[in-house]
Parts: structure tokens; C-alpha cells; sequence
């Protein structure tokens, strides 16, 4: 049973945590708790602050919205210059006014959905050109192409402006360049899916320290995913079926290290489908089957248990200071 101390000392490690992470001092931290410190001006900020980034996105969706329906229903009736001025040129101002918008302080906020259109209406208008323009052949080369100038286009944003939406967007485009030139290259897609998870694992550890950091659940999840879905492709049915399983449990170590909540739900329904997999391909003939399924039942039980005191012990609390972490811009 949990005593008021232990729960003070739990309420001050989370506090730590929590300033160590958005890299607050000491000093900050007591001047928000002091009376009539600035915790309530903070507060009021924060909540104008949502307010502005609320409204430019529901703007920069019905700005979106509006163009796709106009494209959608004027399309029939246009022309291959039209259909690309209308979605190309469209991507191009957006981007363009997400570039001018991230230099004034007073339409920062508008950059992100900006960024977001363009990273939508670009690549369609590239390919609209291509397919307008072009005299056939293989799409995935009109893909590399694509995916290729968008990337070094937000690289190049990111570069400048230091954008993490820009950085976003720019991965995006990394993985949809690299996975279509393997593709080109006729490598098989389990080692493509196992490279660039890898990589995007690896990745997001390195942002993970960054002002970026907010990006990295995602990466950690589709990372994860890639990595573990293609390593049992490659093994399935082989002698080397238990790396798989020693992959997965070293996902989970590397959640513990990074402190990654996402890295460990993907890691732990990793370590419970081969289970359960392994379960049905060995015993499901069997007259132990009902045994098994308890047993699998049971294992279940236990990892989730583990599992949660992992995230408890290791993940929730952050002992090394990080740098600020920014909110998307």
C-alpha cells in the first residue's frame, strides 16, 4: 500500500522528469511554484497559444478542403496545363508561403499546415505532370523522381528554417525514395523493409535528444514495425526463427534506454504474435492444444505485467537532461 511519503517522492521524481525533459532549472521551476510567481500568465499563454494553433489548422483544412473539392469537381474540364498549375502551383505557393510565414513571428503558427499542403499538393502535381506529360514507361521512376526533389526540397527547409514539420516531411520523403529505388533495384522487399526500419529506428534515436523530439513516436512506431515485420520474413521458417524473438526483446532493452513508450508497445505485441504464432504452428494438432493455449494465455499475462513495469521503472522517468523539446511547429 502506497503511503503519502511514497507518493511525494513519486510526485517529486515525476517533477524532475518533467523539468529535465523541457530542460526548466531549478530556479525556473521554483519561481513558477512561488506565490504570485508565473505560473498563471504562463497559463493564460498557454491557452492563447492553443487557441492560435487550433484555428490555423481548422483554416489551413477548409483552405485544403475547398481546393481539393474545386480540383475534384472542375477536373474533367481542364486541361494538362490546368490540372498542373492547379495542384503543382497550388503546393508550390503553399510551400512557399510556409517558408515566409516560419521568418514573422505573427504567422508562425500559420506554417505548419502550410508545410502540410504543400507536402500533399506538390508530389501530386509532380506526378499529375508526369502522367500528362509523359510518353509512359515505369511509374517508379516518375516516384523516384517525386520523392526524391521533395526530400531534398524540405531538406533544404529544415536547413534554414529548422522546421520540425519540414523534418517530417522530409523523412517521409527520404523512406519513399529509398524504398522505390530498392524497389528499381529488384531488392527483395523483407531486407528493404528490415534496412530502413533500422535506419528509421536509429533515426529517431538521434532526434529523440533533439528540439525535434516530438516527431519520434511516429518514426519509433513505423521504424519498429518495418524492422520486426521484415527480420521474420527473412527467418520465417528457418533455424534462425529465434532472432526474431532475441530482435524483439532487444527492442524492448532499447525502449528502456531511449525511454520510448512506443518502441515497447511495438516490442512487446512483437515478443506476444510469435508467441502465439510459434503456439499455432507446433501445437494446434495436438491434444495439448487446450494446455497451450493456457500457457500462451498465461505468457501473456506476464509480459503485460513486465511490460508495464518496465514503462514505470525505466521508461516514464527521464534521468538525463535533454535539450527543450519543441512543440510542431
Amino acid at each position: 500500500m502506497t503511503t503519502g511519503t511514497d507518493a511525494r517522492a513519486d510526485a517529486l521524481q515525476e517533477i524532475a522528469a518533467i523539468a529535465r525533459r523541457h530542460g526548466l532549472s531549478a530556479a525556473e521551476v521554483a519561481a513558477a511554484l512561488a506565490p504570485g510567481g508565473p505560473a498563471a500568465p504562463d497559463r493564460e499563454a498557454r491557452r492563447r497559444g492553443a487557441l492560435v494553433r487550433v484555428l490555423a489548422f481548422l483554416g489551413g483544412t477548409f483552405v485544403f478542403a475547398g481546393l481539393g473539392l474545386f480540383m475534384a469537381l472542375q477536373w474533367e474540364d481542364m486541361n494538362a496545363a490546368a490540372r498542373i498549375v492547379v495542384t503543382l502551383g497550388s503546393g508550390v505557393a503553399a510551400f512557399a508561403l510556409a517558408v515566409l510565414a516560419s521568418r514573422d513571428d505573427r504567422f508562425a503558427r500559420a506554417a505548419t499546415p502550410l508545410f502540410l499542403m504543400a507536402a500533399a499538393l506538390e508530389p501530386a502535381g509532380m506526378l499529375v505532370a508526369f502522367a500528362e506529360l509523359g510518353s509512359g514507361g515505369d511509374w517508379r521512376w516518375a516516384s523516384l523522381i517525386t520523392a526524391g526533389t521533395m526530400a531534398l526540397q524540405f531538406a533544404a527547409a529544415v536547413w534554414t528554417l529548422g522546421r520540425t514539420t519540414a523534418l517530417f516531411a522530409c523523412l517521409l520523403f527520404t523512406v519513399l525514395f529509398w524504398w522505390t529505388a530498392f524497389d528499381l533495384l529488384e531488392i527483395d522487399g523483407e531486407a528493404v523493409a528490415l534496412a530502413i526500419g533500422s535506419g528509421l529506428v536509429l533515426a529517431s534515436v538521434g532526434l529523440d535528444r533533439t528540439r525535434h523530439a516530438d516527431i519520434t513516436p511516429f518514426w519509433y512506431l513505423t521504424g519498429a514495425i518495418a524492422t520486426l515485420t521484415g527480420l521474420f520474413w527473412l527467418v520465417e521458417g528457418t533455424v534462425l526463427e529465434l532472432v526474431f524473438l532475441a530482435a524483439a526483446a532487444g527492442c524492448v532493452y532499447l525502449a528502456t534506454l531511449v525511454h520510448s513508450r512506443t518502441l515497447l508497445f511495438v516490442a512487446t505485441l512483437a515478443i506476444l504474435g510469435y508467441t502465439g504464432w510459434f503456439t499455432a504452428q507446433h501445437f494446434a494438432d495436438s491434444i495439448g492444444w487446450p494446455l497451450a493455449l493456457i500457457v500462451f494465455g498465461m505468457v501473456m499475462i506476464g509480459l503485460s505485467a513486465l511490460a508495464v513495469r518496465i514503462d514505470r521503472t525505466y521508461v516514464r522517468a527521464r534521468p538525463e537532461a535533454g535539450p527543450r523539446r519543441a512543440e510542431l511547429d
